[in-house]
């Protein structure tokens, strides 16, 4: 029992109930009663106990099941215990309502993409756009097809593309666009890209000689198709 223990740790340390006291900042009267199993000490002097005399809490502790329910009872009537018990609760709560919101908050972004994709078919399908390849719907007008990407997530991610289908592949000409960027393509020289205004003209005059000639020389053509692509792209994604 631990009152055995107490005393005999007392003792092979050559020590009175009053030393022994001393060294744990308790009176004599409590070193007796601990000895005599009238009460135990507290989880704190317990580890102080196991730390002066290099003693585990294992050793001190096993075999006696009173000790070990006493300590359990005063863990959970503790302040400490009761803080923990609280603060891991608000945590679980937390992490409850966290999880709810979140579900939540991507319902209703599913929603919100749903309708936008819902209003970017109606669009394409109101500009007389049909469908041709998996994900992907087209439209062809004056030479040159206009082709949009309808699978979600992607749809929502506005892009249009165009290439002039009149011509020879080596004189065919590209156009992407989202919303910012209107890059050009001209296939016969060697795939040179350039980048346009909305309204088709050079988005930097500064280009280089061979680039400048290369625009010019399709010059109007590719206005149409730039003018064009805008128009339909701002028909397309505008009101979403």
């Amino acid at each position: 029992m631990l009152g055995k223990k107490i005393l005999k740790i007392r003792k092979d340390n050559k020590m009175s109930q009053d030393q022994f006291a001393e060294i744990l900042n308790v009176t004599r009267q409590t070193v007796s009663n601990w000895e005599n199993e009238k009460n135990y000490p507290d989880i704190e002097t317990l580890i102080k106990i196991s730390n002066e005399f290099h003693i585990s809490l294992d050793l001190l502790l096993k075999g006696d099941k009173n000790m070990i329910k006493k300590i359990d009872k005063d863990l959970k009537s503790s302040k400490i215990f009761k803080t923990i018990t609280i603060t891991l609760t608000l945590i679980l709560l937390m992490i409850v309502l966290a999880f709810i919101v979140n579900k939540q908050i991507k319902t209703e972004q599913q929603k919100k993409n749903n309708q936008k994709n819902e209003t970017i078919m109606s669009n394409i399908k109101q500009l007389g756009f049909k469908k041709d390849e998996i994900g992907f719907y087209s439209i062809t007008e004056n030479g040159i097809n206009y082709k949009v990407y309808t699978k979600m997530p992607q749809a929502l991610e506005p892009q249009i593309s165009a290439i002039s289908t009149e011509w020879t592949d080596e004189e065919a000409i590209a156009a992407d666009y989202d919303g910012k960027n209107m890059k050009i393509t001209y296939l016969n020289e060697n795939n040179t890209t350039i980048y346009c205004q909305k309204d088709g003209t050079l988005l930097n005059e500064n280009q280089n000689k061979n680039h400048t000639n290369i625009y010019n020389k399709y010059k109007n053509r590719t206005i149409e198709i730039v003018t064009r692509t805008v128009e339909l792209f701002e028909n397309i994604y505008n009101e979403v």
